[in-house]
Order: structure tokens, then sequence, then C-alpha cells
């Protein structure tokens, strides 16, 4: 008796906490169920990475781009400067180079979006001064050319001019730098041809010189100042400035996508 008394006891108390945990199990499953907003949600694998490589690779696309368009400018100018004076050769390297020097000029802010995403703050100094690098190495190189070439024709026109003939001499004027511009007119088979050209003195209208001008074309007149003074500072600054702005705008172009 005894013994099935102490079995029963411990049946009822084996029972017991057998209720007590379907009893905790149930409160717990009767918690209501958490909104689907309010749930960790697992980031999606591969999607930043994939933008990353995307935006790094367009980002050196277009580097290359813009280097290609800035030598583009280089060429341009090039050809320019050494094509004959208002050929379609010299034209063809203005328009070239221009719309060059736009395309490089407009591919700075593409790599700012596309190395910074919309932060262009962080990359405003760089797009600046890469801008102006643009801007100056576009200037210079279009100086350089424009002074070379103007070189090239005017010493051609000067070797062409060998006749001579009698002109007269108005409206001489002196500039601001001790230089003095005269009219110069004069008649080949009965038609008057004219130009303004530099003078050794500042002669009275009705003044008599002879002027130098090409048989072919007698309204081209050979350079009446003697020397070409002008053009060669526009070439000089020129060569010194073109290498400087490229520098200047290829380390300000490296570090905007870096």
């Amino acid at each position: 008796m005894l013994l099935n008394a102490g079995g029963e006891r411990r049946c009822l108390v084996s029972r017991a906490a057998a209720c007590q945990r379907d009893r905790v199990t149930t409160i717990e499953d009767q918690r209501p169920p958490t909104p689907e907003d309010q749930r960790p949600r697992a980031a999606p694998t591969g999607t930043a990475p994939r933008a990353r490589r995307w935006r790094e690779r367009a980002g050196r696309a277009m580097r290359t781009f813009q280097r290609l368009a800035c030598a583009a400018v280089l060429v341009g100018a090039a050809v320019t400067a050494f094509a004959p004076w208002g050929s379609d050769p010299w034209f063809a390297g203005w328009v070239g180079a221009s719309i060059a020097a736009g395309l490089a000029a407009l591919a700075a802010p593409v790599r700012v979006v596309l190395s910074q995403g919309r932060q262009l703050g962080a990359a405003a100094g760089a797009l600046f001064n890469t801008a102006l690098s643009t801007v100056l190495l576009c200037l210079f190189a279009g100086l350089f050319a424009f002074a070379l070439s103007g070189l090239f024709h005017e010493q051609d026109r000067d070797r062409h001019a060998t006749l001579r003939v009698p002109a007269t001499v108005t409206d001489c004027q002196s500039d601001s730098d001790s230089s003095t511009a005269c009219t110069y007119h004069w008649l080949v088979d009965g038609r008057a041809y004219s130009t303004r050209d530099g003078a050794a003195d500042q002669w009275p209208d009705g003044h008599q010189v002879s002027v130098r001008i090409d048989p072919a074309h007698p309204a081209r007149a050979g350079v009446l100042g003697g020397d070409y003074w002008g053009l060669w500072i526009g070439i000089v600054l020129g060569a010194l400035g073109t290498p400087i702005a490229l520098g200047v705008w290829w380390v300000t172009a490296q570090y905007l996508c870096d």
C-alpha cells in the first residue's frame, strides 16, 4: 500500500509538471503574430556591390572619353595651326576642337555623378578646377593655333608680295603702346585697293610711300610694319600655357574620380 501510494504521488507530481508546461506553451502560442512591417528584413545580397561596380566601370569609361576629347582638342589645334589660312582643314580644325572641348567639359559633371552618387558637394572643388583647367587648355591651345597659323599666313603673304607700287597714306594714329597704324591706298589697273597696317612714323595725310603687293592678288599687301611681334607673343604664351593647363587638368581629373 505504501508503495502504491508513493507511486501515485509521483505520478500526480509528473502530471502537474506536464500540465504546467502545456499551459506555458499554450500561452506562448496565443501571442499575437508580429506585423510584417515590424519584422527585421534581410539585406539584399549583391545589390550594393553590383551598383558600385557599375558606377566604377562607367566612371572609368567616362574618364577615358574625357581624355580622348582633350586629345581631340590638341589635334584640332594642331590641324588649324599648320593648315593654310582660311582653308577647309583650317575651319575643320576649329570646329573639331570646339566640339571636343564641349564634350570634355560636359564629361566632368557626369564623372562626379558616377563616382560620388548624388553627393556633389564633396567633389565641387575638383569639378570647378577641372572645368577651369579645361577652359584654360582650350584657350591656350586655341591661342597657339591661331598665332602660329597667322604667322605662317603673314609670312606666305609677305613672300608673294614681290611687286612694288606707290601708295598714299591717310588716317595715321598712334596707339597707347607707341605703335602707329596708317591706311594705305594704291591703284592697280585702274582699281583702288587699301589696307591698314603699321607705319614707321605718323605721317600726314597724302604722304607717299611704296608698298609691296602680290601680283596675282593686288588686294594683298606685304607686311608693312616689318615684324610679327604680336604673333610671336601669342605663340609663346600658347606654347607655355598649353602644357601647364594640360598638367593641371590631368591632376584634377584624376582626383575627381579617385
